[in-house]
């Protein structure tokens, strides 16, 4: 199993963090991602339309970005689940009038549904925060339809050196912490969004740990400009195409 990291340890991850920074997460993203997090949402969002997605699952949802955006897939309905209870009232404010549309608190670690209960679960921007990456991967599993789909948004920086990677490290190390901390007033919030980056694992680590919770055709892509992979994986069985 995947204990705690040490980067969680550091910080407060009992919603302390993302409880204080709610209000003002949606237009800190779009600044310390100069713009780019809509694009990568949007080819996320290409690849859920090619597959059965009457009921999805929005897992880590935050204040409901992408959960809002996918339920306006026609004939979606989409499940919104978050630990945060100031993210989730956001979430829900942003939201009225959508009845496909439900938020609800829990954490990835224990799933509150039943087995099968969807075909499509996304991840975007939230497995860094898990605190049992195994435990959430076989819970993720759980909760999908035989031939579902899994699909995660995540940063990850290249391993490889070069002009390229040093000013993606720089971006990360210095200026994402200093814009979100202007644009929100809470450094540590920030501070732990560049330390659990630096620390993430290779999205081949990540390809590994899905295979053994079971998922098949597991793959990743990076996104442009390098530094969001797209994962995908499925859960045996029959195809839901």
């Amino acid at each position: 199993m995947t204990s705690p990291t040490e980067i969680s340890d550091r910080y407060d991850l009992t919603n302390g963090i993302f409880n204080a920074i709610a209000t003002r997460y949606d237009r800190t993203n779009t600044l310390v991602s100069i713009g780019l997090n809509r694009f990568w949402q949007h080819k996320l969002i290409r690849q859920v339309q090619k597959v059965s997605h009457q009921k999805v699952l929005d897992l880590a949802c935050g204040t409901g970005t992408l959960t809002r955006r996918l339920g306006k897939l026609v004939g979606a309905q989409v499940t919104g689940l978050d630990p945060s209870d100031s993210m989730l009232r956001k979430a829900a404010g942003r939201t009225p009038y959508r009845p496909n549309i439900v938020f609800q608190k829990g954490y990835a670690e224990l799933l509150p549904f039943s087995d099968k209960s969807f075909q499509v679960i996304t991840i975007s921007y939230g497995i860094r925060n898990f605190a049992d990456r195994d435990a959430s991967f076989s819970q993720t599993l759980r909760v999908l339809e035989p031939g579902g789909k899994l699909f995660i948004l995540e940063f990850s920086l290249k391993a490889n050196a070069g002009a390229g990677m040093a000013l993606q490290r720089f971006y990360i190390g210095r200026v994402l912490p200093l814009l979100g901390w202007l644009s929100t007033g809470k450094k540590d919030a920030y501070y732990y969004l560049r330390d659990s980056i630096a620390s993430f694992p290779t999205p081949q680590t990540i390809c590994r740990e899905l295979e053994e919770a079971g998922f098949v055709q597991v793959a990743y892509t990076r996104l442009f400009p390098g530094v969001v992979v797209l994962f995908t994986g499925k859960k045996t069985g029959h195809d839901v195409l």
